[in-house]
């Protein structure tokens, strides 16, 4: 996947935007892509052009106006602050930015909404209803749940950022599709070898950066599918429960070893001591180090029973 944004004029791939991006959810999300822009003053005009690509987008701007060319006509709408776009594949366009903000934008391979539908044919594009601006709670707070992830570094890995995009795709479908394409529904479910051949992997991969693709083809099932049958299964996420056993791990590490936090963090798959420590805190309501510290004293509390009643025993 490319590092920028794409779109198509004039034949020629070109970057959709014409500054840089401060940040970027590199390539890790297989089919989706984030790309943020905070601009304080611009104007500036897009030629006749395509995306290869399905495009939602969050706008967080200030005295904003987008000039758009349909039908021979120019059209012209004021971006209010947390505005949504929604656009579709292969579809001309042109317009003209003016003013100062921000604009948070998700891209989407075809390929994924494709199998989210159900539709195995490549040719059929699922067609959208575009949505220039217009307020779309869920799909704001999606859109900004995963700014603020990427933000971050992604700290919880692959499988937190994927899921968030899968909710995204499935708004797309469910509320832009024009005639409200359904999703599709994997009827096979989670046998019980298959579901223990998965936990297998988990296992014994926790320490790695997991993704949903992976683990999937342990299970012989797209990566979509997987994650609903999954959830069918087990009676949470993949990344819930990829994330439930990191911390009980943790645990089990710090009661039983004298390993630094750090070496804890990344034995269990964290990307750092402090996301460690911050999850552990919020999830059990208390530090790591005083995790291991209580658990070091009831240990101590068993062994001076113990010995007590060898002693009394012996007696």
């Amino acid at each position: 996947m490319a590092e920028r944004l794409e779109l198509v004029a004039a034949g020629q791939r070109r970057a959709a935007m014409p500054d840089q991006p401060h940040l970027t959810s590199g390539t890790g999300w297989g089919g989706f892509f984030l790309e943020s822009h905070k601009v304080s003053n611009y104007d500036f005009e897009l030629p006749d052009h395509w995306v290869p690509f399905y495009m939602v987008g969050l706008q967080c701007a200030r005295r904003c106006v987008r000039h758009f060319f349909e039908g021979g006509r120019q059209h012209v709408h004021k971006v209010q602050y947390g505005d949504c776009f929604v656009l579709g594949p292969r579809e001309f366009r042109r317009f003209r930015m003016e003013g100062e903000g921000s604009v948070c934008m998700v891209s989407i391979d075809p390929l994924v909404l494709q199998e989210i539908t159900g539709d195995s044919s490549r040719r059929n594009l699922l067609d959208l209803v575009n949505l220039w601006n217009g307020v779309d709670a869920v799909l704001a707070q999606l859109i900004h749940r995963l700014e603020r992830y990427a933000a971050v570094g992604s700290p919880g890995g692959r499988l937190l950022g994927e899921d968030l995009c899968t909710k995204i795709a499935e708004e797309l479908v469910l509320r832009y599709s024009i005639g409200r394409a359904p999703l599709d529904r994997y009827k096979g479910g989670l046998s019980g070898a298959r579901s223990r051949l998965v936990r297998e992997y988990i296992h014994e991969h926790l320490g790695q950066d997991l993704d949903s693709g992976s683990i999937a083809a342990v299970a012989g099932l797209s990566k979509y599918h997987f994650g609903k049958a999954f959830k069918d299964a087990i009676g949470m996420t993949l990344h819930s429960y990829v994330l439930s056993q990191r911390m009980r791990r943790t645990q089990d590490l710090l009661a039983r070893t004298n390993l630094p936090l750090a070496e804890v963090a990344n034995a269990v798959g964290f990307s750092s001591q402090s996301h460690l420590t911050a999850l552990f805190s919020t999830r059990l309501g208390i530090t790591p180090g005083a995790y291991r510290e209580a658990n070091r004293m009831v240990s101590l509390r068993l062994r001076s029973n113990i010995d007590t009643v060898r002693k009394a025993a012996s007696a």
